[in-house]
């Protein structure tokens, strides 16, 4: 496995800014921490995401002084988002070793992994993957709010004709994730776009896109408790079984007046 070093770091950085696309993005985890950089061809400002107590196991948790090292260095909360963020300027090879030096203090000091140690570097470039649901999200906030009848039949409507992307679990064939569970019975996870999905898992995680149409089908063979929309995120909800079924009557009525 890779160790944690400032040149390791560096080479890794230079990427995000010197190839791939308008989605590049760089996971360095050890153990339970991770830190995210996230950047763009040819532009030098690089998005570096640090992981905290929300998404940390209780035994990781950060104290006060640890939480410090990360304000210490200018990370920071910024709307709609768990983790503290901060902006780099990183298109020089002075800059980037500088910012590498304080990644590596990070570590040390936040996390308590020592530069040298073991640590994964998951480069991904390429461009922003493209699903969007502006409508659904506007219904759902609207839902939120007004609780009626006639706005969740608009979010229903608007759902059947959209598609999701949904966890996915790489180890069982590529079939929905079990992403928690209602009672005795698995929840799946979906979600809108790809920032809400980086809500969930700031890291990334594997995922198909999948028409709602049928996706619906398949949660009611299966005989999930509920279909979780958005988990962690700033606009979501959960289908469960019962609306799953009459999604699922519409879908067959549809189909039978073709």
């Amino acid at each position: 496995m890779p160790t944690l070093t400032a040149d390791a770091l560096v080479h890794h950085l230079r990427q995000l800014t010197d190839a791939g696309g308008a989605d590049n993005r760089l996971i360095v985890a050890s153990r339970d921490y991770y830190m995210v950089f996230s950047g763009r061809r040819g532009e030098p400002e690089l998005l570096a995401e640090a992981v905290g107590n929300f998404y940390l196991p209780r035994a990781a948790e950060l104290t006060p002084a640890r939480q410090s090292q990360l304000t210490q260095r200018r990370f920071g909360e910024r709307p709609g988002r768990n983790n503290m963020l901060r902006t780099v300027r990183g298109g020089s090879d002075e800059a980037l070793h500088s910012f590498a030096a304080e990644v590596l203090e990070i570590f040390a000091k936040a996390y308590g992994v020592d530069p040298g140690e073991p640590a994964e570097f998951d480069l991904q470039l390429g461009d922003p993957e493209p699903t969007r649901n502006p409508d659904l999200l506007r219904l759902m906030r609207l839902l939120s709010l007004k609780r009626d009848w006639d706005t969740r039949k608009l979010v229903y409507q608007c759902l059947l004709a959209t598609s999701l992307l949904v966890a996915i679990d790489p180890d069982n064939g590529g079939e929905p994730l079990e992403a928690g569970s209602l009672g005795q019975f698995p929840s799946w996870a979906a979600f809108s776009d790809i920032d809400a999905l980086r809500l969930w898992q700031p890291k990334g995680a594997p995922f198909r896109v999948t028409r709602v149409d049928e996706l619906v089908p398949k949660a009611v063979d299966k005989r999930i408790g509920s279909l979780l929309i958005n988990p962690k995120g700033n606009v979501g909800g959960e289908l469960y079984i019962n609306e799953l079924e009459s999604l699922h009557g519409a879908i067959q009525r549809r189909a039978s007046r073709v």
